[in-house]
């Protein structure tokens, strides 16, 4: 065996290993700050693209991209696999912080064992793995902040790309609030031709309460407009979240951490219990 070949095999044993020692001392993998010489063992450990993260939520590859065999999984469970993937960072889960939950710590237990016991896989090119583009615009000349959804679409049965589901942001939020009730169009309008129309569609700050009690703002439709009109101008994206549907009765929310450690890379940020479909859940983030 050549030196290289016998170093990148050391190296391997020793990231399972250390990803073993993660499950025991949390505060191990907080603390670490690797030397030089253990660069190698951090570039196999670290999460490094988002379908990374999904082949080894769904246990099918090891710390090197390689299928993942029985000896393994003989050596590293899925339960620690899928304990590996959270950012053991997070003071909800650190007992020495005054942030510590021990709510959180329990759900994310029942979240891992229902991984576990129910074998959850989710899908390469799901449409319920929703990403977020923190973005930057530019609204009338004044940099602005917005979110934008999209989520995977099959395209002829074997093509894939990514769709805008909706947009989020402040500068959406233009209407306001009539505490007072007094704006409707009255009962009795029909028989004037609707004259106080023309007054009702003059009330341009308060227009939602001269529609239908089922109307939704549709913020996408109102993105698409001021793109085309060119008040709004995008500029770039800051920051990706993924939001992942897949799994029945959860959400969770993963991000990327740079950060020159073992546990790195795209880790699950936060978990919650979810049912909503996909499109009620952006907007229940609007």
């Amino acid at each position: 065996m050549s030196y290289n070949a016998g170093f990148r095999f050391s190296a391997s044993v020793a990231v399972v290993a250390l990803f073993l020692l993660i499950q025991q001392n949390t505060a191990f993998c907080q603390e670490l700050v690797a030397p030089s010489d253990q660069n190698e063992k951090i570039f196999l450990a670290r999460t490094k693209q988002f379908n990374e993260f999904l082949d080894r939520f769904n246990y099918r590859t090891d710390f090197r991209g390689e299928p993942a065999d029985s000896a393994f999984r003989a050596r590293i469970p899925r339960e620690n696999m899928v304990n590996s993937l959270f950012d053991l960072k997070d003071k909800r889960l650190d007992k020495s912080s005054e942030k510590y939950s021990q709510a959180y710590s329990d759900v994310k237990k029942t979240f891992v064992s229902d991984v576990v016991s129910k074998n959850v896989q989710v899908p390469r090119y799901s449409g319920n793995i929703i990403a977020e583009a923190r973005s930057r615009v530019t609204f009338k000349g004044s940099a602005r902040n917005i979110s934008i959804f999209l989520a995977q679409e099959t395209v002829r049965e074997s093509r894939i790309k990514w769709v805008i589901l909706g947009v989020s942001g402040d500068l959406f939020n233009f209407l306001k609030t009539d505490t007072a009730f007094i704006r409707f169009i009255p009962p009795s309008s029909n028989e004037t031709d609707f004259m106080n129309l023309k007054r009702a569609l003059e009330d341009v700050n308060y227009l939602q309460y001269y529609a239908s009690k089922d109307y939704l703002p549709d913020n996408l439709t109102l993105f698409f407009y001021l793109l085309n009109t060119g008040v709004l101008k995008y500029e770039y994206a800051e920051e990706v979240t993924y939001h992942i549907l897949d799994i029945p009765g959860w959400c969770i929310r993963v991000k990327e951490f740079n950060r020159n450690e073992l546990n790195s890379g795209w880790l699950i940020t936060d978990l919650s219990q979810n049912s909503l479909d996909r499109l009620t859940y952006i907007r229940s983030l609007e």
